[in-house]
């Protein structure tokens, strides 16, 4: 409507200046009229067919997170991602490392527990050079991708460069929002003297840090009264652990919780977050125990146990623990 009224106005405002005659007004009129309609795009009052435009494809969905079907496809899975994580370290991108983690992270390394930002922060310090990921072992357990290996090569924690021989690591995997995210991790990279351990970085929720300490007293309570049938019904099926061993299952703990003398345990700092059923929980842990000729001390150090389930439903799936000889 705004075209033909410019038009309209157009010749009226032309014509009346020079009318003559009602012959030439007529010819003014027909002209004007058909410069009106051909910047309609009407030629003769029949309008010109436009081409058809064609509907615009709707982008296609995303496609679904799948799970892999067997053991292979897990082991291959948690290659990628655990690589992925080592690549982002290398390349110094915190937004891609913070892309990866779930909001209930919480990593344990022989400084202490992190959260979300913490690490984030401490990757700042980090340098990683050259390194190899092997024996990687990776189990379903419910919805969490549990995955333990060894990683050796060159990494600087804060200008200080650790042993490159291999050391253990474990994690754990959710899909959140459509896609995979790092919801826990332990590594057992230190230096030879190790420094004491941190308080964590971050204050947690007052009710859930005790609730999780409270699941984790229950579990530990178990291996020093050898309540061994306890113990054992608190392992989910295809749990994992990384410690100075190695990395190990259940069956290994279990059998270490029927040989081994173990003082009461000294829990600090305990730090719990919680993303759907998982159940995080850090703490400095202080607890002296005997396994043959060998013996751990009780000074606290980092330890991470994520939890599947709470209440007598809850199972342990991921142990990390730094403890180690002296």
């Amino acid at each position: 409507m705004t075209d033909i009224l410019c038009v309209t106005e157009y010749r009226v405002k032309a014509v009346s200046p020079w009318y003559t005659s009602p012959m030439h007004t007529s010819m003014s009129f027909f002209a004007s009229a058909a410069t009106s309609l051909a910047f309609l795009g009407i030629e003769g009052g029949v309008a010109l067919a436009q081409a058809p435009v064609a509907p615009v494809a709707a982008p296609a969905p995303a496609a679904a997170v799948q799970w892999p079907t067997d053991a292979k496809g897990l082991d291959q899975l948690a290659t990628k991602l655990a690589t992925g994580w080592f690549d982002a370290a290398k390349a110094k991108d915190p937004d891609r490392s913070s892309a990866m983690l779930a909001p209930c992270f919480q990593m344990v390394t022989y400084r202490g527990a992190v959260d979300t930002a913490g690490v984030i922060a401490q990757l700042k310090g980090v340098t990683v050079g050259a390194v190899t990921l092997a024996g990687m072992s990776a189990t379903r357990v419910g919805d969490a991708l549990v995955a333990t290996w060894t990683v050796a090569g060159e990494i600087t924690l804060d200008g200080n460069a650790m042993p490159s021989s291999a050391s253990p690591r474990v994690a754990v995997w959710q899909i959140i929002e459509g896609g995979w995210k790092l919801t826990a991790m332990g590594s057992l990279t230190m230096p030879t003297v190790r420094p004491a351990a941190t308080a964590p970085s971050f204050a947690g929720e007052t009710a859930l840090n005790s609730e999780g300490q409270a699941m984790l007293l229950t579990f530990l309570n178990a291996q020093i009264k050898k309540d061994i049938p306890t113990f054992e019904k608190m392992l989910a099926p295809g749990m994992q652990v990384v410690n100075f061993k190695g990395q190990k299952v259940a069956a290994d703990l279990v059998q270490g919780a029927k040989h081994a003398t173990v003082q009461p345990p000294t829990i600090n700092d305990a730090r719990a977050t919680r993303c759907g059923d998982l159940t995080i929980v850090s703490c400095n842990l202080g607890m002296a125990q005997k396994i043959g000729f060998t013996s751990l001390p009780g000074t606290p150090v980092p330890f991470l146990v994520v939890f599947s389930g709470t209440g007598d439903a809850a199972k342990v799936i991921a142990i990390g623990n730094t403890n180690r000889p002296d």
